[in-house]
């Protein structure tokens, strides 16, 4: 049985409403909707994903959309953004006109494969209310891309980022790093490309070996992969980006681009996650089993892990030292209440005891050791939490049946 923090996750209450989701929420969430389709599927790629077919994936936005209407209809404010991902989300761009009327007051935001970044997708996504971009470049180099199985060449790349860069307010470039397969200068080629082009943000994921993906288990050198993020911290620097968050750089004066660190959101779609602040829930992988729950006139939650107050308040310290910082910043109440707690308190103490955070005027940041344990630490919590509860969910489309007997403690 997966767990959060020691909490079992279980079947979720057919029950339970659009309005009860929201009125659990502790702070207004932002919304974030998967769209589970692609082409050709990533041999490493570890998220709910499922062949494109134009009927299927008809049939199933659908369905969505009804999932999305009882949050909408529900929802007494606004949502606090917008995320778009998958999946291929721009695979279904007619179907994400559904979005048009979703009341938003912050960043409309979607994910891009880069054979999708011409000129005349670039205008459809503007006319759907979109101003921010991320772009699966992963690699300007032709060697790393056949390596990662990606429908894209370097070339392809190149000239999504410059569309894009002219189009958008906001332009984040997903690169990923392995250096099991290329050492420290690959990455560090990658990201030179990517500041020079002068997009606003880049995200340098290491690549995850999930169990149930093509790629499967390999240790992780974790030594390694610090250097090489340490090289990538002092290149940013020189090219005027700061260190975001422990694998993203933002360029000075440009925008901000991210998805995972937003203290409370609602997820829609096959695949997606919801935090409340209170319950962490995904929602059926399976198409079929989303769609038995959506027909049914219920939420098509699949497992749920209800947290108490001490959980929950840990959990969400967690993903906001994510950013490198914790700070108290105006507006941001969620914030302010976890720095009243005296358990956070207690390990902020602890942790800048160790060198990991120092304090700054308005709350903690993360050290150059405590960015290094925290790379460590969310790597451990991606493959002794995300992954195993995925690979439990990943057996509704048949897949990974044997996966939870064979997982390994990698990383």
């Amino acid at each position: 049985m997966v767990r959060l923090l020691g909490v079992p996750f279980t079947p979720a209450d057919p029950a339970r409403t659009a309005a009860e989701v929201l009125a659990e929420c502790v702070g207004p969430p932002g919304l974030y909707l998967h769209v589970p389709f692609c082409s050709q599927l990533c041999p490493f790629c570890p998220y709910n994903k499922v062949p494109f077919q134009p009927r299927l994936a008809r049939a199933h936005m659908g369905l969505v959309e009804q999932e999305l209407r009882w949050y909408t209809q529900a929802a007494s404010e606004p949502f606090t953004s917008l995320y778009v991902g998958g999946g291929t989300p721009t695979l279904c761009r007619e179907q994400l006109r559904m979005l048009s009327d979703v009341p938003v007051v912050g960043e409309r935001a979607i994910e891009v494969l880069p054979s999708h970044m011409t000129p005349r997708v670039s205008a459809e996504l503007q006319k759907l209310g979109f101003d921010a971009v991320s772009i699966g470049v992963q690699s300007f180099d032709d060697a790393v891309l056949h390596h990662l199985g990606r429908p894209t060449n370097a070339a392809t790349n190149r000239r999504a980022v410059a569309v894009a860069r002219e189009q958008f307010g906001c332009v984040d470039v997903d690169l990923i790093f392995d250096v099991a397969y290329r050492g420290t200068e690959g990455l560090l080629a990658d990201l030179r490309e990517a500041f020079a082009a002068g997009v606003d943000q880049v995200s340098t994921y290491p690549l995850m070996r999930f169990g149930y993906t093509p790629f499967g288990k390999a240790d992780h050198d974790r030594k390694a992969e610090h250097a090489v993020l340490a090289a990538a911290t002092e290149l940013a620097q020189r090219h005027g980006y700061r260190r975001d968050s422990v694998w993203t750089f933002v360029r000075e004066g440009g925008g901000v681009y991210t998805s995972i660190t937003r203290p409370y959101f609602v997820g829609v779609g096959a695949g997606a996650a919801t935090f409340t602040g209170r319950s962490f829930a995904v929602n059926h992988f399976g198409l079929d089993q989303y769609a038995a729950a959506v027909l049914a006139g219920q939420l098509p939650i699949g497992l749920m892990a209800t947290l108490p107050r001490p959980l929950a308040r840990a959990y969400r310290s967690f993903w906001q030292a994510y950013t490198g910082r914790i700070n108290s910043v105006a507006g941001d109440e969620a914030t302010d209440r976890l720095l009243d707690h005296r358990s956070v308190r207690a390990a902020l103490a602890a942790m800048q005891r160790l060198g990991w955070v120092e304090t700054e005027a308005q709350g903690y940041h993360l050290t150059d050791r405590g960015y290094d344990r925290y790379h460590d630490i969310e790597r451990w919590v991606t493959y002794h939490l995300i992954e195993p509860l995925w690979a439990q969910m990943m057996t509704e489309h048949g897949l990974a049946e044997d996966y939870p007997e064979s997982v390994s403690a990698a990383g």
